[in-house]
């Protein structure tokens, strides 16, 4: 029987790019599958002055504690992380972001932010920078009352 070692190095050679295709497939790229709010269509954007990492300073014009602060680091183009604290303990979760400018003559902010993030949960705010865009002011309501966030631009999650 006679052999034929370049059609067994190419046989090897497709087997072994398909192996690796199937591996690299299972690598978490840090995405989950996520599109803008309902109504929204292609009307968003993604604000680069929200780049960089935010730390809750204060809600509802009282200043927050360790543990009740939390930190966004909006890394662009839609995605980020969000770092919290839960029983104590640090935690935190991937997160998604569309924005959008409010229609003209509407009384609410100029924009607004939808963020999702990767428990499954949502929250659509209207947003705002003060302090020469080194805070970050979200505003929303919830059952009845209107919630006021401060974040304050920082270097790095503190973790």
């Amino acid at each position: 029987m006679k052999r034929h070692p370049l059609i067994l190095t190419l046989v090897a050679a497709i087997l072994l790019g398909g192996c690796a295709t199937l591996l690299t497939g299972c690598d978490d790229d840090g995405y989950w599958p996520y599109g803008p709010p309902s109504g929204w269509g292609s009307n968003f954007f993604y604000d680069s002055r929200l780049d960089g990492v935010w730390e809750l300073t204060q809600a509802n014009l009282q200043p927050v504690t360790r543990y009740d602060t939390n930190y966004m680091d909006f890394y662009g183009g839609g995605h980020g992380r969000y770092y919290y604290y839960q029983a104590g303990r640090q935690e935190s979760e991937q997160m998604a972001y569309f924005c959008q400018e409010n229609r003209p003559g509407s009384t609410s902010n100029a924009y607004k932010i939808n963020i999702q993030y990767g428990d499954g949960t949502s929250s659509t705010m209207a947003y705002w920078f003060s302090n020469a865009n080194s805070t970050l002011c979200l505003q929303w309501n919830q059952a009845g009352q209107m919630m006021t966030y401060y974040y304050t631009r920082i270097g790095a999650v503190p973790w």
